[in-house]
């Protein structure tokens, strides 16, 4: 089948810059977290944003886990309407599964999208080798759960396994990683915990999405939309499911990421 044309996604940019402009901002989040009942919380978050009244109405987790489901499903069939490529789809179902998604992208031939698989595989490599080494697992678990088809080459972690983290980020100085890695690595050596990693990978694959605000047409715009979008009910959860169980507001700031907004 021939590839659409730039231009062919005239309309469906056109419909997700409007909707870009409902998201919700990460000051927003902030906001919500400093409220002391679930129900207020919500509420901040709705008025911002574009969600339907049963938001407001939710009581519990399990409501909220049914309100995110069919939000998920809203986004998916809005997707599978102006994405004029099957491929796309499928990479955007896929993206945490990202080898598999690395395989398609390749056949897509969007290096922009190319690009944001390979940040997610290097990025997974960067979770799973700190996990590994905080763990105390062998070279060979790690070699055994790699991914392939990032940036960085696997080697770089296989051949240092037994090096500290701060040697290893030495390593990494000339890469987009190196800051990302030494504070997600202090963080685990001097507080035990993984929070700085895992806000800071969210925090460096949404300044790269935030890049597609500069493609004009094309099919980038549209699946950066979808990723941000997803990214915004998993805020959601977090608060939500934060103040159900009375999270201190310090907590769970410190787990909120970046926005596309």
């Amino acid at each position: 089948m021939k590839k659409p044309s730039r231009l062919d996604y005239a309309y469906a940019v056109g419909r997700v810059r409007a909707l870009e402009n409902k998201l919700v901002e990460r000051a927003i989040f902030n906001e919500a977290s400093e409220e002391s009942e679930f129900s207020s919380a919500m509420k901040v978050i709705f008025d911002a944003g574009s969600f339907s009244e049963e938001m407001i109405q939710i009581k519990d987790s399990d409501g909220l886990d049914e309100y995110l489901e069919k939000e998920a499903r809203n986004l998916r069939r809005l997707l599978e309407e102006i994405l004029l490529e099957g491929d796309i789809l499928t990479i955007f179902l896929e993206e945490s599964n990202p080898e598999k998604a690395m395989s398609i992208s390749e056949r897509a031939d969007y290096s922009f999208i190319k690009d944001y698989i390979k940040h997610k595989i290097d990025l997974g490599n960067i979770k799973i080798f700190c996990r590994m080494k905080y763990s105390g697992l062998s070279r060979k678990k790690f070699e055994s759960l790699v991914l392939k088809g990032g940036f960085l080459d696997e080697k770089i972690f296989l051949q240092n396994f037994d090096l500290s983290f701060a040697e290893i980020g030495e390593r990494l100085r000339a890469t987009s990683y190196y800051d990302l890695w030494t504070k997600a690595t202090d963080a685990l050596e001097e507080r035990e915990t993984f929070i700085e990693l895992e806000r800071g990978i969210e925090d460096f694959l949404m300044k790269y999405l935030k890049r597609a605000k500069y493609i004009v047409f094309g099919p980038e715009p549209v699946f950066t939309y979808g990723l941000a979008k997803r990214r915004e009910l998993s805020l959601v959860r977090l608060l939500g499911v934060g103040k159900i169980n009375q999270v201190p507001p310090a907590i769970l700031k410190e787990r909120i990421s970046e926005t596309y907004v």
